[in-house]
């Protein structure tokens, strides 16, 4: 089973060459979408390689993942280091649970409030797959499960656009596995999307609406 990943990077490069080369490790298709404003200076040869300017968002992620050759496509952060096998789990499990959509975070829904009234899961955390309402950070998906018309995907947004506004009924599971490391500094820098007031505002907003619509 072919798989395609898809990176999407604007601002963090300290680790990205190596987070890039791990994923070439485990597959010959490898995107990486640079909405940088300088752009990344190491060999790109080996990847496909999309260069946007100006930035248009996360939502380029979801546009690149039509263009990938994979039966499965896994859309990845680039402030995860991911490890080796981590493709593997991705396929194995996919095997066991047929056609849904995986990830390594994800939360189950609760109530109205996406920070108050949703609980947080991790791979690392489990033993066996845990089915969620929504999924983020490392996802994986059957071509099926792509295609959506991307007017109004915010990047506040865009993963709970994708999973919740498009295919809310796909059964999402977060898959028991320890290949990735999500430690690294750039995942607690000041600059990133959740410790953005104004971003956390459209989220929630958003989150509400599409809770009041398909899960309440």
């Amino acid at each position: 089973m072919k798989t395609s990943v898809v990176i999407v990077t604007y601002r963090r490069m300290v680790r990205l060459k190596e987070i890039v080369y791990v994923w070439c490790q485990q597959t010959s298709d490898v995107w990486l979408c640079d909405c940088s404003k300088e752009g990344i200076n190491f060999d790109k040869s080996d990847i496909n390689y999309v260069r946007f300017c100006p930035d248009p968002g996360n939502k380029v992620r979801h546009a690149v993942a039509l263009l990938t050759e994979g039966d499965l496509v896994i859309k990845a952060d680039d402030d995860i280091m991911p490890k080796l096998g981590l493709i593997d789990d991705f396929i194995y499990w996919h095997n066991k649970l047929g056609d849904c959509i995986m990830g390594i975070h994800g939360r189950t829904f609760h109530g109205l409030d996406y920070y108050r009234d949703t609980k947080l899961y991790a791979s690392h955390m489990l033993k066996k797959a845990f089915k969620v309402d929504f999924l983020g950070v490392i996802t994986c998906a059957p071509r099926k499960f792509l295609p959506m018309d991307l007017r109004g995907c915010l990047t506040p947004i865009e993963d709970i656009y994708w999973h919740n506004a498009h295919f809310p009924h796909v059964p999402k599971y977060i898959i028991p596995t320890n290949n990735y490391d999500n430690k690294l500094p750039e995942s607690k820098d000041v600059g990133r999307l959740c410790g953005n007031k104004e971003m956390r505002k459209i989220r929630r907003e958003y989150y509400r609406k599409i809770y009041l619509r398909f899960y309440k």
